[in-house]
């Protein structure tokens, strides 16, 4: 696994016309992220669930901050992402950083996710380390039943400051089903939600 250490998500809201063109024009714009900023994975696609449905989503991953202070300059610079917000069709929602906290999990090689699902939820600082616990032995659990990927951290900026963020990546909402099956029947994960109050759960569909 790279060593990623921060992550910087960004929402925004899209007229379901130009949907297309806006996901071929963030395709360039991860190209643009990898090639001048060093990105050591970029995703994005559009939400599926939740109010905002059908908005676009951008998740970049950096070694350090530094990364993202070159991904300004790529802003700036980058054909793409100028067409992208000078449309007049995409509106930014948010654009969050989060510290990534550490956590074991077995990533096949050349995964090819088609999903990505955000958990989000509050607990008190006291109980910050029990989270990370129970998310730990919840990996195992994840990765059998068909998990590409899973990073959790702390969200760190905007308005959900100090908030818990998973995500977990699958290749088909058959594997998510089974997966949420699976961790319904778990201690572990009920023991989960003892600490962490889950408010938000919504489901990605990534295109690249």
């Amino acid at each position: 696994m790279t060593n990623t250490n921060y992550g910087v998500i960004t929402r925004a809201s899209c007229e379901p016309s130009y949907k297309e063109t806006a996901l071929e024009l963030m395709g360039g714009f991860a190209q643009d992220l990898r090639e001048g900023a060093g990105a050591e994975l970029v995703r994005y696609g559009y939400f599926g669930t939740g109010q905002g449905a059908g908005d676009l989503l951008f998740v970049q991953l950096y070694e350090n901050l530094g990364g993202f202070d070159k991904a300004q300059e790529v802003y700036a610079s980058s054909a793409s992402y100028k067409s992208f917000f000078q449309s007049g069709k995409v509106s930014l929602k948010l654009r969050n950083i989060v510290k990534i906290l550490p956590i074991a999990f077995e990533t096949p090689p050349n995964p090819s996710p088609k999903y990505l699902v955000f958990t989000k939820g509050a607990a008190d600082p006291e109980n910050k380390n029990a989270a990370v616990d129970h998310i730990q032995q919840a990996t195992g659990i994840l990765s059998e039943n068909g998990a590409l990927t899973a990073r959790f951290g702390q969200i760190i900026t905007g308005s959900n400051v100090g908030q818990l963020l998973l995500a977990v990546t699958y290749p088909s909402l058959d594997a998510i089903e089974k997966t949420y099956d699976a961790l319904n029947e778990s201690q572990i994960f009920k023991d989960l939600h003892k600490v962490v109050d889950v408010n938000q759960r919504e489901i990605i569909r990534l295109i690249g």
